[in-house]
């Protein structure tokens, strides 16, 4: 009887989990020290010596160094966007003796993309594709999935110039992983309105 019930919770339980419907893998391409490997596993990345099928292999570097926590992050919103199986970044070189998580700001900065990408793969990859709830704005790249009831929405501006965007679509949704909540707060004033600013990435989570 007690196994019975164990086995009928354990398919209540796959019942109610979402059903995966693709990928999205973050992770590091090889090769990195035993430090990088160990301390990106515990952030939630991956580390292969190439990037599967439908991944972004991404240069993480920007001069000699790390890139900037809103580079990566656009780098990442950007293959999520178009529908990429993941993103993996090339890490700069570092001083003999020495590894990436020896230097703990830049670090820090692939760590906190890292978190923020996993707290929304549940959406990558068992969020259903839904028709973005409002015209996507022009010089950026949109898309929407609906997951448990929300609709989510991502805005990436890879252009050079502000992407306009109506700010009365925006009252249902409010902004992800910002300091402020509400999108408009997060977007820059601009001529006609308010603007995503070059280099930026916007998540926005709709109501129940």
């Amino acid at each position: 009887m007690r196994r019975q019930r164990v086995l009928a919770a354990a398919l209540l339980i796959a019942a109610c989990s979402p059903v995966k419907l693709r990928e999205f893998e973050l992770g590091l391409l090889a090769p990195v020290g035993p430090g990088v490997a160990s301390a990106a596993r515990a952030a939630g990345m991956t580390v292969r010596d190439a990037a599967p099928e439908g991944a972004d292999a991404l240069s993480a570097v920007e001069g000699e160094r790390l890139a900037d926590w809103s580079q990566l992050r656009l780098l990442v919103a950007r293959a999520a966007v178009r529908g990429r199986t993941g993103a993996f970044f090339i890490l700069p070189p570092t001083p003999a003796g020495k590894e990436m998580t020896d230097f703990p700001e830049e670090w820090q900065a692939l760590a906190r993309v890292a978190r923020e990408t996993a707290a929304l793969r549940p959406i990558l990859e068992s969020g259903v594709d839904a028709a973005l709830p409002f015209g996507e704005p022009q010089g950026a790249e949109a898309r929407a999935w609906r997951h448990q009831g929300r609709v989510y929405v991502l805005l990436v501006n890879d252009s050079g110039a502000a992407a306009p965007v109506a700010a009365e679509t925006l009252i249902d949704f409010r902004a992800l992983f910002e300091v402020r909540a509400d999108p408009r707060d997060v977007l820059s004033p601009c001529p006609g309105g308010l603007c995503l600013p070059p280099g930026r990435a916007l998540w926005l989570e709709g109501r129940l």
